[in-house]
């Protein structure tokens, strides 16, 4: 399966590489391309964008700081509801409000 991850920081990058280890095809975006080289030394496909994630995946999980950071990945311009199918399964792994899920 090929899924997306975006946010590698301390807690991303942990579940990202669990997903790749597993098997998984990932498809990556950071604000830093240098916290995703060890994944794309690894086989992952760097995405310019959220949006670039959606397009290429089937399953998308975000791991970020704070709740307008999701909010702005998921809906701003170039976001991932700008790419995603309507099978697309997006899963926040952020610590996050419940205002901001809904």
């Amino acid at each position: 399966m090929r899924v997306g991850f975006i946010g590698l920081g301390m807690m991303g990058k942990g579940m990202a590489a669990n997903l790749q280890k597993a098997g998984h095809d990932l498809v990556v975006y950071d604000l830093s391309r240098a916290a995703a080289e060890p994944f794309l030394a690894k086989g992952a496909v760097w995405a310019g964008s959220p949006k670039q994630v959606a397009e290429q995946t089937e399953v998308v999980f975000t791991s970020l700081p704070v709740p307008a950071d999701v909010e702005q990945v998921a809906l701003g311009p170039n976001g991932l509801i700008e790419g995603m199918r309507p099978d697309t399964a997006f899963f926040d792994m952020s610590t996050n409000s419940v205002a901001t899920v809904r």
